[in-house]
């Protein structure tokens, strides 16, 4: 049986909203990513429970907290417009958006686990974008543009690496409820904790990975060149992608200077 939080919707998705509490109020968009609100819903069964793995099933519970997510979004608005995206990135130009990145890719290479719960999770996306297209967004690589202040929920954070309006944008943690702005987006990178002073863009989500979702990390030698890079130049989790630009601009090493370069 799946396991439902006090909104009547998969665990992980309402605690979020619960525990988000009334700073979700400020939003003017609420956008959730279908592969995390089906990652939850897959959560939310025991692991010896069949539904977990059932395809038509986890279509079923996923229209059924989108349900619940409309009639929890008509609760919050109290006379004030807020705009609810549900949107399934393909990510089918990561490769070419991130040309030098090592990608994962669970389908081919991943364990038996990993490529099972990567094809569930396709087809029961790819099911509910046949039965919903009218009211579910297909993007490629990123989340759709958004109006005003926006709250995101999802587990790929390369949706936040290149979004527009950063400074407008909160990410919604599944299960704990903390709103992140983007100036403590670094603890989504691997080994994040101990990135303090590290700004997350387009560069670093390839250096350090983002734990393996989409990205691994690279060699120990060029994030530790990163890191030195990021503390000479006095790099903070605020700062802009141009000053980052510079800073690599600035470097003496030529082979270094070019490699980092082209991974911008």
């Amino acid at each position: 049986m799946r396991a439902l939080g006090a909104l009547g919707m998969s665990v992980g998705t309402s605690l979020a909203l619960e525990l988000g509490g009334d700073a979700i109020r400020s939003a003017d968009t609420l956008l959730f990513n279908l592969r995390t609100l089906i990652r939850n819903a897959h959560a939310a069964y025991e692991k010896d429970d069949a539904g977990a793995d059932d395809v038509k099933t986890l279509i079923k519970d996923v229209e059924e907290d989108l349900v619940k997510l409309g009639q929890y979004l008509e609760g919050l608005r109290k006379g004030k417009p807020i705009s609810m995206v549900v949107y399934y990135p393909s990510y089918r130009s990561l490769k070419s958006k991130y040309k030098y990145a090592d990608l994962t890719d669970f389908i081919n290479t991943g364990t038996e686990k990993q490529k099972k719960f990567a094809k569930l999770t396709k087809d029961v996306a790819d099911g509910l974008m046949e039965k919903h297209s009218k009211i579910l967004v297909a993007t490629d690589v990123g989340m759709p543009d958004f109006k005003g202040n926006g709250i995101v929920m999802t587990h790929h954070v390369v949706d936040l690496a290149d979004a527009r309006g950063i400074g407008r944008l909160f990410l919604l943690e599944s299960y704990t409820g903390v709103l992140k702005p983007f100036t403590t987006w670094y603890t989504k990178l691997t080994g994040g904790d101990e990135l303090h002073y590290m700004p997350f863009n387009h560069l670093t989500i390839q250096i350090f990975g983002d734990r393996s979702t989409n990205f691994k990390s690279s060699t120990k030698a060029i994030k530790d060149l990163v890191k030195k890079l990021a503390l000479d130049s006095n790099w903070t989790s605020a700062t802009s992608m141009s000053r980052v630009r510079n800073s690599i601009a600035g470097m003496d090493n030529p082979v270094d200077r070019a490699g980092l370069l082209m991974m911008l």
